[in-house]
């Protein structure tokens, strides 16, 4: 039996919404692809390990592409104290600190678990000293204090140490580094209770139409790049539908609004949206320290509070390195064109302004060399 579909309905809500016109996919002959194992293990219990298998990606921690935190499960003794009192467990760590580079150095590679459950609830284990029954249970760790110094993490080595520590969310940590990974930490059931209604993709199409698809935050135009523009309930309900509840947000400046952890931004679209904003930038002059952190990779603010805080001259965000015949060989996330010094995430941005006679750094060779 022939099987006909209409797809007028789904047409016209497309042109309601202002999108582009779109050829339908044919239709499914299987079933999606199963979740990597890596990412269920990672997301749930977490996977142990020991330092020689973690990557350091930028002074960041890396398991198969994925960005991770280590912790250690066992607790000995200690356990019962861990449980009663968070302050007394043992630190996790999220980034290559002196701890573990001691660590690494010394031989000492202890089983730890790496994970990227984003809850900030750990799963630890020890036995109780008199009795030497096991004990098992979950608490909220603490996160290393070397490792926020290690990464300048929010200007913590120049700004309001306490402050950043106490508040340290680690859902907000990987959302500020989520360019550097090219995989994303998987979601879990019952992550997003909030509900949109069912009319929800017709009134944001309609909505940021009347925006003319431009980020009502930073003026980028997203004309031919509609996914990259969003819709936000400026007070989080997301079934409160007045138009003045609404504002159209880039995707970068969406993820920088109050409660919106987990919004996590692939480097190839940042990338994206800093050369939109340098090409459509209206005043040409040089932008303030604010302007800066406000246009670019939330990656590079450690970078960018040292540089504050050394009082040099803010750099350009999302440089365009060209070669001699004027074609686009890299794009630098922080660049001082005069001094010919640069700060990229990309392995090949890094190699390619090198070659070319560039002082290029990663955001860790940046915080060590400024």
């Amino acid at each position: 039996m022939r099987l006909t579909v209409d797809f007028s309905k789904l047409h016209a809500a497309v042109k309601a919404m202002g999108a582009d016109t779109i050829v339908p996919p044919p239709l499914p002959t299987q079933s999606a692809n199963p979740i990597d194992p890596i990412d269920i293990a990672l997301s749930e219990e977490g996977i142990e390990v020991d330092l020689k298998e973690i990557t350091i990606k930028s002074g960041l921690l890396d398991y198969h592409g994925r960005q991770i935190l280590l912790y250690i499960q066992d607790h000995g003794s200690n356990i019962q104290a861990a449980l009663d009192d968070p302050d007394k467990g043992r630190k996790y760590h999220v980034a290559d600190c002196r701890t573990l580079k001691r660590m690494r150095e010394e031989g000492r590679f202890q089983r730890y678990v790496a994970t990227n459950d984003l809850s900030g609830y750990f799963l630890i284990s020890g036995y109780d000293y008199i009795t030497r029954k096991k004990i098992q249970g979950r608490t909220k760790l603490k996160i290393c204090r070397d490792c926020l110094t290690h990464l300048n993490y929010q200007g913590y080595r120049v700004n309001n140490k306490n402050m950043i520590f106490s508040k340290f969310s680690i859902e907000e940590f990987f959302e500020t580094y989520s360019s550097f990974f090219p995989y994303m930490p998987r979601r879990k059931a019952g992550d997003n209770d909030s509900i949109y209604t069912d009319d929800w993709p017709v009134i944001s199409g309609q909505y940021k139409a009347d925006q003319e698809f431009k980020c009502e935050s930073c003026d980028v135009d997203l004309t031919h790049h509609k996914r990259l523009l969003h819709t936000h309930h400026k007070n989080g309900v997301k079934t409160d539908n007045r138009r003045s509840n609404f504002q159209a947000l880039c995707v970068d400046c969406h993820r920088k609004q109050p409660s919106h952890e987990r919004m996590f931004v692939r480097h190839e679209d940042m990338q994206l949206l800093t050369r939109l904003r340098q090409e459509q930038q209206q005043d040409k002059r040089r932008l303030n320290w604010d302007d800066i952190f406000e246009i670019a990779d939330t990656g590079v603010h450690g970078v960018l509070h040292w540089c504050r805080a050394k009082q040099m001259s803010p750099p350009i965000v999302g440089y365009a390195l060209k070669d001699s015949s004027g074609q686009v060989i890299a794009q630098l996330e922080l660049a001082w064109p005069l001094r010919k010094i640069c700060v990229a995430i990309s392995t090949h941005d890094l190699e390619t302004a090198r070659k070319s006679g560039w002082q290029a750094w990663s955001i860790l060779d940046a915080l060590e060399q400024l």
